[in-house]
């Protein structure tokens, strides 16, 4: 299924048993399962109030006290027994709404590209081991869903999986440079939600480099030490667009 209908089922059924085996075979799918799994639970458990001890007893009990003596078509009793229990209740309403500010101000707060590309490597880290070659017909294939074309790559391809980059539908690269595997994430640049920053970036293990282009962003993410601008002028030159 193609990600619109994965991302529809999954929404709607976090448990759904096929999107679980399908998740399997990509990376990508299984961190948005893992999040919307993880936001299910705490949701739940937000709202899973125990039942104070003789609660049913206390309810009737309340209610005998406060039965009329007689009773008429105007006369509304208010028995108001729930304001007694209101604490537990208000408690979790409140930490549900926290969960959810959080959630919402998790998947939309600026963030440098920089800074999400750094984390999106190290999320995905296990695929910088991969060797098996995609063919770049494959890679196009994704590329052209995006209105793009590479005409080749200075490496050989051994990701390719189209990723959520901040809020934008992206493709995520990995090929084999003389340098070791390098991260490419291009990212259309029409609707692009994060804040690019600084056009190098880098921590004690990779360093990354952000070209902007009219029609999408290209950033490379390699190990420190890598000429990541005799590559990003490849990919560069490399891409076109329809």
């Amino acid at each position: 299924m193609d990600d619109l209908e994965f991302r529809r089922r999954l929404f709607a059924d976090p448990s759904d048993e096929q999107l679980m085996n399908e998740a399997k075979q990509d990376p990508a799918k299984k961190r948005l399962v893992d999040e919307v799994q993880d936001f299910d639970d705490m949701l739940g458990n937000a709202l899973k109030v125990p039942v104070p001890e003789g609660l049913q007893a206390k309810l009737l009990a309340n209610m005998d006290e406060q039965e009329p003596k007689t009773h008429s078509a105007d006369n509304v009793v208010n028995l108001a027994w729930y304001k007694r229990f209101t604490v537990p209740i208000a408690s979790a309403a409140s930490v549900a709404l926290a969960v959810m500010v959080y959630f919402s101000t998790a998947v939309h707060a600026p963030l440098y590209a920089g800074e999400h590309a750094l984390e999106h490597v190290y999320y995905e880290e296990s695929a910088l081991t991969l060797s098996k070659e995609v063919n770049l017909q494959v890679v196009n294939e994704k590329l052209a869903m995006l209105g793009g074309k590479l005409e080749s790559l200075p490496g050989k391809v051994t990701y390719a999986t189209f990723c959520n980059f901040k809020g934008q539908r992206s493709l995520h690269l990995i090929f084999q440079s003389d340098h070791g595997p390098m991260t490419v994430f291009i990212v259309p640049s029409d609707k692009n939600d994060y804040r690019q920053g600084d056009t190098q970036f880098s921590d004690s293990r990779f360093s990354g480099s952000i070209n902007k282009g009219a029609n999408a962003d290209t950033i490379l993410v390699a190990k420190l030490g890598t000429p990541l601008d005799k590559y990003q002028g490849e990919v560069n030159n490399s891409l076109q667009w329809l």
